[in-house]
């Protein structure tokens, strides 16, 4: 029972694959609204991090070498903090340029909507809005499984 208990997070998370991903409306850094619906038709990589996650400051780097590699593609990276001072992501920014959009979850609201237990989470969705993986945790190894993936996304139609 006890593990029951402990895998209904993932369960849960699990079955939003094949699912719409759940709308949201967040400011970027520079006090822009962004919304999922701007992605419609390109393949999206929302990724779930905070500043003082270890293994999030060690794929934030590799995924923007991956955004990089494929946004002329219509890829698309979206980096979600849920920390909730905007100082200490713009810190840690300056440490760390990335060339993709971080936005900032401070109310917690898209983390709720995404089911968010554990950093990093990613939610690879299609050009068609729906949750087509989702993964949590990081090591290099994710690294060749996340490119086959969005490779395999961005040639479908």
């Amino acid at each position: 029972m006890l593990l029951l208990v402990a895998m209904l997070p993932l369960l849960a998370q699990a079955s939003m694959v094949g699912s719409v991903a759940p709308d949201f409306s967040l400011q970027d850094l520079s006090s822009q609204t962004v919304t999922l619906q701007q992605f419609k038709g390109k393949v999206l990589f929302l990724d779930f991090w905070a500043p003082w996650c270890d293994p999030c400051r060690e794929e934030l780097p590799a995924l923007d070498v991956l955004y990089k590699k494929y946004v002329s593609d219509g890829f698309v990276i979206v980096g979600l903090d849920m920390d909730t001072s905007e100082n200490l992501v713009k810190e840690f920014l300056q440490k760390v340029p990335l060339t993709f959009t971080i936005l900032i979850d401070s109310k917690g609201a898209v983390r709720w909507k995404y089911r968010i237990r554990s950093l990093p989470t990613a939610y690879i969705i299609g050009k068609d809005g729906i949750v087509r993986y989702v993964h949590m945790g990081y090591g290099k190894e994710y690294l060749q499984m996340y490119e086959k993936e969005i490779v395999e996304l961005l040639n479908q139609p």
